[in-house]
Parts: C-alpha cells; structure tokens; sequence
C-alpha cells in the first residue's frame, strides 16, 4: 500500500463483507465498472473519481498479499467496539416496487379460465368429480 489511508473503505466501495470470497470480489468489480465506465455513462471529474476507486480497491482486494496487508491494517486502524456499515444498493425496478406481489384478480376463477362448455372443461369441476368418485 502507498502509506496513506485511502478515502473509503475498499469493501464499502465495491458493496461487499470483509469476508467476501475472490469470486464474489471480482464480479461485484466487474459489475461495478461496466456502471461507471465512460461508455455506459457521461463522464466527468467525480464518475472519473468513483471508477479510478473501484479499480484501486479491486487491485488491493484481488491480490492475497496486498489484502492482507490491506485487512491488517484496517483492523489496526478501527477503533474498539466500532461497528462496520455496509451499503445496500437499491435499484428501482419501475413502478411495482411499492408492491412486493403483483395485485391479484378481482375473482380469480373467472378471470383465470374460460368459459366452460361443458360441465368437465373446467379444471375446477374436474377435481369436484374426482374427488366425489373417490370417496
């Protein structure tokens, strides 16, 4: 490492635990640069800033030595009793995340199925007569 403290947290940059695997460092890595790459987004001073510190905490992070050094020193650094806060990002998902379930039907029966042309078309009666010859 160069000696100075960096700015944030390199797991707090890529979203991630201290105990998260190569794999898990690496997509969260990959994920985050195809958002903030210049391609994928207009690019000025402070998205130049975010994506030059997820490449940073991604070579600290992918290499097992400077990651070690990294987590030693960080649990060095923390005070006692110091709680760690990990992001959650949240994408929206357009206008049914008010709604965790999609609405359902106002009757069910009659908006699932068809109308029935005979008394043995409908899936419901058939388990009616099913059940009736069974007993």
């Amino acid at each position: 490492m160069s000696g100075s403290r960096p700015s944030r947290d390199h797991y707090t940059v890529l979203g991630l635990r201290a105990e998260a695997s190569p794999e898990q460092i690496t997509s969260a890595y990959r994920m985050l640069v195809r958002a903030l790459h210049p391609d994928a987004r207009p690019s000025g001073p402070q998205a130049d800033a975010e994506l030059a510190e997820v490449i940073d905490a991604y070579q600290t992070l992918h290499d097992p030595l400077r990651r070690s050094a990294y987590d030693a020193e960080r649990e060095q650094n923390r005070p006692a009793g110091h709680s760690v806060r990990i992001p959650v990002r949240v994408r929206s998902t357009g206008g049914t995340a008010a709604r965790p379930y999609p609405r359902p039907a106002a009757h069910p029966r009659t908006t699932a199925y068809p109308a029935a042309s005979t008394p043995y078309d409908d899936p419901f009666d058939r388990l009616i007569v099913w059940f009736l010859h069974s007993i």
